[in-house]
This record gives C-alpha cells, structure tokens and sequence, in this order.
C-alpha cells in the first residue's frame, strides 16, 4: 500500500482484483484521528475508534474526488470515510483513454471485490467494534446490490442512493445486445447505440434541457463541472457496458434480494425527478423487494424535486443531513 497523506486525506493505492489495476484510494480522516495521527499516538492497528468508518463507492463515468464535500461532512461528524476510483475510472485508470473500459468476463466481479478489499485495509485501521457503513451511489449501489449478497455481513448499514431498477429481464437484454457488440467489434469499443440506449437515454427526460447532462442535477454549475472536469462523463466501452448491464441483472434478481444479509438495516435514497430510478418508482419497486424478501430495517426516502445526484442537487443538505441522522441512529 502506497501512502501520501494530505491535510486531513490520505491517498493511497491497492492492487485490483482484475490483476491488472492499481486502485487509487482516498481516506478523509475525522480531526480526533487526525490529532492522534499528528501527536504520535497513533497505537497498535485497530486502535483507532473513530464514531464509525463510512465507505463511499462511486457511479458510472465519474471518480471518487466529486464526494470530497459529502466526505469532509461526514468526517466533520466523527466518522472514517473512505472510496475508491473504479477500474477504468478517475486514476485507477492509468491513462484518460483507459477511462471507461472493463473486461467484459470479469469487470462486475472485480468491482465488487475491490469494495471489499477497501473495507479490509480499512477495518484494519479501527478497533473491531467500529460500526462500518457503505454508501453507493448510481452504478456504485449496483455494485452495492452485489456486494451485500456475499460480503455483506457484519455491515452496520448501507445506502443505496440513486439506484436503477431495470426488471432483470431488460437488464439481461441489454447485456446480450453488449456481448453481441464485444464479440464483433471488441471489448474496448465505444458504441454509440449502446449509449443511446443506457445513460445517453436520460438526457432526453429533462424537458427543455440546456445540456446532455442536465438529468445530473438542476443545478447549472454542478453540470457545467461535470462537464469540464476531464476525468468525468467520458462514454463507456462496450465491455464495461457488459459489466454494467451483468450488475444489473444481478442486482433485481429474486435471489440477489434473498441472499442480502437481512439484519443490515439499508436505506433507498433518491431524488423524485430522477429518470435513473423512473422518478422514485424504481427505487420503491427495490426497496419493497428487499423488504419482501425479510429486510427488517429498510428505509426509503425519496427528495421532491430532485434529480440523479442527489448529494450535488440544491438543497443537498437536506439530503447530507438525513443520511448522517439515518447512519447516527445505527451507530
């Protein structure tokens, strides 16, 4: 593990589970760490007993650097935060033209393995009884939604915010048409058709939009910084849209739902002008499927107004404000 601490940050990398990456890491540190960390008294691993360890995982075409505000709030709070770049994302990507890509046999396994290698590193940080939480937004909940079936346990909560809910059978369509186009045109291949279909899509489900990317948010200069930012909205390959539509498909499986440790108390967030989750119908459709299934605390909020990125919409601090209330209530 490679390390470069910054103010209150700490950068660091880890190997990928797709034996090919190097993951680049972030831990946001609460100042009673911090102090320690600055007087020497930092202990033995596990010494640290920070109010909980709060893991942030990013969504499609973005990187982990656009939740440094959320981050510094929670860890204002007491909390541990940590995230990481997805492959083919941020600076795990070791170049711009690698942003994007997956392997489209092993991309979604791959993913959800790093999360848990992250949570590993980290847990070894803090002392065993430290509530740990994961929040996952967009692509990132999908990821999540893999997650909990297999690592799941132990978690203290879990916050699926702006989650898609394709029936899996739409899911699996769309995964077939990806493969389809990987096997003729290769996994690296930018597909525009692809594009149209899946995240392209929701920029026509803004009335009177001023940009592609107004579906993110109604704030114009949240959107003008997506687009600028270089390490952001770049189009996905048809690998990773293998990857993408396989998480999917997974995600609202019956058996997905049954497997997900029902004691974890989970909370569905999003905003109600969302087309990611059809405007909130989606992501109750999840959330009464997990509770179906035995989820014995499930949570559903849905913000009015508000569209995909609900922790950079106006009035985020609503939405920063529940989500530590809900975390604190279960810490």
């Amino acid at each position: 593990m490679t390390v470069c601490a910054v103010a209150g940050r700490t950068d660091f990398t880890f190997p990928s589970a797709d034996g090919v990456s190097e993951v680049r890491a972030v831990l946001w540190i609460p100042a009673s760490m911090e102090e320690d960390r600055a007087a020497g008294r930092t202990g033995a691993p596990g010494a640290f007993r920070p109010r909980g360890v709060v893991q942030l995982i990013h969504g499609m075409a973005e990187h982990i650097d656009r939740y440094d505000d959320f981050a510094r709030f929670l860890a204002g709070a007491g909390y541990l935060v940590c995230g990481h770049d997805h492959v083919g994302h941020g600076d795990t990507a070791p170049t711009a033209a690698h942003r994007g890509r997956m392997h489209p046999e092993h991309g979604g396994d791959a993913l959800v393995a790093d999360v848990q290698s992250l949570r590993l590193l980290v847990s070894q940080q803090v002392a065993a009884e430290v509530p740990y939480f994961m929040f996952g937004h967009s692509m990132g909940s999908l990821v999540l939604r893999n997650y909990l079936p297999r690592f799941g346990k132990g978690l203290a909560g879990a916050v699926l915010c702006g989650t898609a809910n394709q029936p899996e059978v739409v899911a699996a369509a769309g995964n077939v048409l990806a493969r389809a186009i990987v096997k003729v045109r290769g996994a690296d291949y930018k597909s525009k058709l692809l594009h149209s279909l899946a995240d392209g899509a929701y920029s026509h489900q803004v009335k009177d939009a001023r940009t592609p990317f107004d579906w993110l948010s109604r704030d114009p200069a949240v959107v003008d910084a997506f687009i600028a930012d270089e390490r952001a909205g770049f189009m996905f390959s048809a690998g990773a849209y293998a990857t993408l539509t396989e998480l999917a498909a997974r995600a609202n499986s019956p058996a997905a739902y049954r497997a997900t440790p029902h004691e974890v108390p989970l909370l569905f967030v999003a905003g109600d002008a969302d087309p990611v989750g059809n405007c909130g119908r989606g992501v109750a459709r999840a959330a009464e499927a997990m509770e179906a299934a035995g989820g014995r605390d499930v949570t559903l909020r849905l913000f009015p107004g508000m569209r995909h990125e609900i922790l950079n919409e106006i009035g985020k601090e609503e939405v920063y404000d529940f989500v530590l209330e809900w975390i604190g209530e279960r810490s």
